[in-house]
């Protein structure tokens, strides 16, 4: 196994409330290319890889990987933590670093912070998408803008929960077995130091994407890379911008596997 953080990716072509997102242009260029190009800005990172599915459609991102010279990884279309564990296992990767194809401003200052919490700790699991509440782990964009999500842990973990995790919402997220199972697992969080959660930087509707292609309009031309000083420093000037996006429900797809998890009898 080797021991270098690498990004695995996930990206789709059938996302259900923006089909092709993962390709669809911001400006002249497909959103995945953001979102590579952000996760490279990280000085933490060795490599990443796009994991994709064995679904003919998704065909046009292997395509789009080997065209730019960029590791790519096929598994299931419907067990996404099958697919990370076996993209993990077949490159020998021990830090896992898990990023989703829908954040083209995924800060890498963020992703950084990321990694480096776990590698200096003793912890399973480290991201910035859950804070306890009353105790216990629940899921929260922990005040940074939505589309930051980063999480890391190691290979050990990510087998673990591989062997054990038998609900919906467990196999479709890779990590909340993880997550929800304090007992099992030693889990940490971090959070950004003001509210900035009313920005939403994730791309899962059209909104979203007009919401990004305006920021990225106003970002200036020779920015190798987004940190999320630059787009405060634009919702400032325009605060109306949010309004574009801001209305549209936190973590949807999560919540639509737990009502998988009920609709099947688990708790």
């Amino acid at each position: 196994m080797q021991k270098d953080a690498i990004a695995i990716i996930q990206a789709r072509m059938n996302s259900t409330r923006l089909p092709g997102k993962v390709l669809r242009k911001i400006g002249n260029k497909p959103m995945l290319h953001y979102v590579i190009n952000q996760v490279r800005g990280s000085r933490l990172i060795e490599d990443i890889i796009i994991v994709t599915t064995t679904m003919s459609q998704d065909d046009v991102i292997v395509k789009y990987c080997k065209k730019n010279n960029i590791k790519c990884f096929r598994g299931s279309s419907t067990d996404l933590l099958d697919r990370y564990y076996k993209c993990a296992k077949k490159f020998g990767i021990d830090t896992i670093v898990r990023i989703t194809s829908d954040c083209p401003l995924i800060d890498p200052r963020v992703v950084d912070r990321a990694i480096s919490k776990f590698l200096k700790s003793s912890f399973d699991y480290v991201a910035n998408n859950l804070e306890k509440h009353n105790g216990k782990w629940d899921n929260s964009p922990c005040n940074f803008p939505q589309g930051m999500t980063v999480e890391v842990s190691s290979f050990n973990v990510l087998e673990y929960a591989w062997k054990k995790a038998k609900k919906p919402s467990e196999r479709e997220h890779v990590f909340p077995y993880v997550q929800f199972n304090p007992k099992l697992f030693r889990v940490s969080n971090f959070k950004y130091p003001r509210d900035l959660s009313f920005i939403r930087c994730t791309v899962d509707r059209l909104d979203d994407l007009k919401f990004v292609t305006e920021l990225y309009k106003r970002f200036p031309k020779n920015k190798k890379f987004i940190e999320i000083k630059d787009i405060v420093k634009i919702v400032r000037k325009e605060p109306d911008l949010v309004k574009m996006n801001n209305r549209i429900a936190f973590d949807e797809g999560y919540k639509k596997s737990l009502k998988k998890d009920r609709k099947i009898g688990f708790r």
